[in-house]
């Protein structure tokens, strides 16, 4: 008996272990460099819309898509040179003030050189909230942007297009945990008669 009690203990916790998978993506909306998602002043601060049609942002986790995606970066200012401070990136339907999917970060490092494919802005202290990932407990959430058609403004920035991924850990609730945890016993008990 202790032996089964064992097993499930041991599987229940094997099914409960997460494993990171891609939670919100979008590839790049833009068709070139004149229509920016992105400006970056690597030293001072970091800004980004979406007001176009084109984006396409992905759920995965949810099984969902929306198309013509409207995306708010608010200006975040820089702590050092590539490093930003606190900020909220939005991905919004009809009203900003509802996202569908939103990306919260105490801080993010913006990676270098700047140029085509080799750029991208990375958070720490990450959390996702909206509507597309309700009911959702994620853990050690991800998110990068990577920036691509590299316009420069001389020493006031540079403006790019990005293509966004986020990704987490999806930890079982509770009660899901539970109903697990009885079949697993139902499991050994049936095996053991």
């Amino acid at each position: 008996m202790l032996k089964n009690a064992l097993v499930v203990v041991v599987l229940t916790g094997v099914m409960a272990s997460a494993q990171a998978v891609t939670i919100a993506t979008h590839s790049d909306p833009a068709m070139n460099g004149s229509t920016p998602l992105f400006f970056v002043n690597p030293s001072t601060s970091v800004s980004g819309s979406w007001t176009g049609t084109g984006l396409t942002l992905q759920v995965p986790v949810a099984g969902l898509t929306f198309n013509d995606v409207k995306m708010d970066m608010a200006l975040v200012t820089a702590a050092s040179p590539g490093v930003l401070n606190s900020g909220t990136v939005k991905f919004y339907t009809s009203s900003i003030a509802n996202p569908i999917f939103q990306v919260d970060f105490n801080s993010a490092s913006i990676f270098a050189p700047f140029g085509f494919g080799g750029s991208f802005v990375s958070g720490q202290n990450v959390t996702f909230s909206g509507s597309a990932v309700a009911g959702y407990v994620f853990d050690n959430e991800q998110f990068a942007f990577s920036f691509a058609n590299p316009v420069s403004f001389g020493n006031d920035g540079v403006s790019y297009t990005a293509s966004f991924t986020s990704s987490a850990e999806v930890v079982p609730e509770p009660a899901t945990m539970a109903v697990i945890g009885l079949g697993l016993a139902a499991f050994a008990r049936r095996k053991r008669n």
